[in-house]
């Protein structure tokens, strides 16, 4: 089972979604979810980020990607500074890239 998949499982049972509920709010056929969780087929990009709103989970949390300590410690200071803050920290790394 690829980690999605299980991942996928373990996020809607999470929101006490069955399988045929976390369907019908996609608007997709009852199996596509069981097909989903047993590895069978995988969904497009664009119904990941679905899943991703409907369960209120971000896409790396449903493919699997862990965050480096790095990458954990900067969100979590850049969280806590004022949107205004945020944008200057934004603004600043689009000039450093140039």
């Amino acid at each position: 089972m690829s980690e999605f998949a299980a991942n996928l499982k373990q996020f809607r049972k999470r929101k006490k979604y069955s399988q045929a509920t976390l369907a019908r709010k996609l608007n997709y056929g009852h199996m596509t979810i069981a097909n989903y969780e047993s590895g069978r087929n995988e969904p497009s990009i664009d119904d990941l980020i679905k899943i991703a709103i409907i369960l209120d989970i971000s896409l790396d949390e449903l493919v699997g990607k862990n965050p480096s300590k790095k990458e954990e410690c900067f969100l979590h200071e850049f969280q806590k500074l004022s949107e205004k803050n945020q944008n200057r920290i934004l603004d600043l790394i689009k000039a450093l890239q140039l």
